[in-house]
């Protein structure tokens, strides 16, 4: 009796963690390792997974592998596997230069010029997915996504047309303008809102009328008469079958989004003060928005924290510890954010460039060092900015079902000596540490 439980315990183990058992068809490759880092649920110890044809199939500890599956064994190593890196402001991949005003016709991915050999540059530190903002101040446009997979200059987007971008500043100019993109913005939507109402009123007119004009034409047919012949282009012309909305301006529309709650703003600021003016603004509204908050060395930004956190807002900060104003005493905004019970926070290179990007893991280091959970500090550089731009689904969890996009690093991934061994996208290798090494010495 004692055997056949242990039986049935162990053969219930191996199904939760071999959750398919189907013989695979096509191109397998499997990876094994000391720690893999899924982000769904508690990392995997001594674990595999199991790719076929750019999906993660199998992934546990105990995982069946076809014999003509390719093994990367990486036992013994140290290495990790994690989510690729996300950034949710890659602004040094733009070429233009654009003054402030509304601009919010603009898309950022009609200001990328990128060189050949872009990518490279973004894998060799682990990102798989970036998102840049339309450049400029005031409302300068809207955010696109790319996928680090292209080699073109001007790749394909993920998403063409994202979060409108919005700056907050402490004058009047600035809050002006977002006031009076709101203003527009609610007279236009009033105004297709008046159209329609007076499509329907004349439509139903125009229907009334007509059916009469049907009954006396069929009366004076039972009457004997002759229908009345309206000469040829005298034919009275009524409302469209269909309503037709007004046209909204180029520099209206994504206000409008926005205001209907098919946009989010993407309202970037520095200061307490610029968030409190911000509150001033959004007041009793209801609208979505991010905050993307820029710190320098030192920042105020302490004292609004619970407003921030009670708003319910995604925050993306940059990875940097600074100082209080005036003092020597250092503060960990991220890591009182996440005390306040923030859940939805992202950190940015603390400068938007690429040797910002080269420094991220350093940065973000320290803020563990200083009292930011790890985890929450992984998640806020991988999976919670692709949850930000949509793409959760692209560039998330590794688990199953999920497309096979994962970084494996040479050690832990906030050591700064750590480097990427190998990046996957959908299964294929895009960056090979060893090779690309080797590139580079001939």
């Amino acid at each position: 009796m004692i055997i056949s439980s242990l039986l049935i315990t162990l053969t219930s183990s191996l199904a939760w963690q071999q959750a398919d058992e189907r013989e695979l068809v096509g191109r397998a490759t499997a990876y094994r390792l000391d720690r893999i880092e899924t982000l769904d649920g508690d990392a995997l110890i001594n674990a595999t997974v199991l790719v076929q044809d750019g999906i993660i199939q199998r992934i546990g500890k105990v995982v069946i592998i076809p014999e003509y599956a390719t093994v990367h064994d990486l036992r013994g190593t140290g290495a990790v596997m994690t989510p690729p890196l996300v950034l949710s402001h890659a602004n040094f991949l733009q070429s233009d230069r654009r003054d402030g005003g509304n601009n919010s016709r603009f898309i950022a991915a009609d200001s990328l010029w990128l060189a050949a050999d872009w990518q490279t540059g973004l894998w060799e530190y682990g990102v798989g997915m970036v998102a840049v903002d339309p450049p400029g101040n005031g409302a300068p446009g809207r955010t696109s996504v790319l996928k680090v997979a292209a080699s073109e200059k001007r790749p394909e987007t993920l998403v063409d047309d994202l979060h409108l971008k919005l700056d907050m500043a402490t004058n009047s100019s600035a809050k002006n303008l977002i006031r009076d993109g709101i203003k527009a913005a609610e007279a236009a939507i009033e105004n297709e809102i008046q159209a329609e109402k007076d499509w329907k009123k004349s439509r139903k007119e125009w229907d009334a009328k007509k059916e009469e004009e049907k009954q006396a034409a069929e009366a004076a047919k039972a009457n004997g008469e002759k229908a009345k012949k309206v000469k040829e282009g005298d034919e009275e012309q009524g409302p469209p079958e269909t309503f037709e909305a007004p046209e909204i301006k180029d520099n209206e529309q994504a206000f409008v989004d926005w205001v209907r709650k098919e946009r989010t703003v993407q309202v970037h600021m520095r200061s307490a003060s610029d968030w409190l003016h911000w509150m001033q603004i959004m007041e009793d509204r209801e609208e979505n928005y991010e905050v993307v908050f820029s710190m320098g060395s030192t920042t105020n930004l302490h004292e609004v924290i619970d407003s921030v956190v009670t708003s319910g807002a995604r925050i993306d900060l940059p990875a940097r510890m600074s100082f209080l104003p005036y003092t020597r005493n250092r503060v960990n905004i991220a890591a009182e954010l996440v005390a306040a019970g923030c859940d939805k926070l992202i950190l940015s290179p603390a400068s938007n460039s690429i040797a910002g990007l080269r420094d991220l893991r350093a940065s973000v280091s320290r803020l563990i060092a200083e009292g930011l959970d790890e985890t929450i500090a992984l998640r806020a550089i991988t999976l919670e900015p692709a949850l930000a731009v949509g793409q959760e689904e692209v560039m998330g969890t590794i688990a199953i079902g999920m497309p096979a996009s994962f970084v494996i690093w040479s050690g832990d991934v906030f050591d700064p000596l750590t480097e990427v061994d190998s990046l996957v996208l959908d299964g294929e290798e895009k960056f090979n540490r060893e090779q690309f090494e080797s590139e580079l010495l001939r």
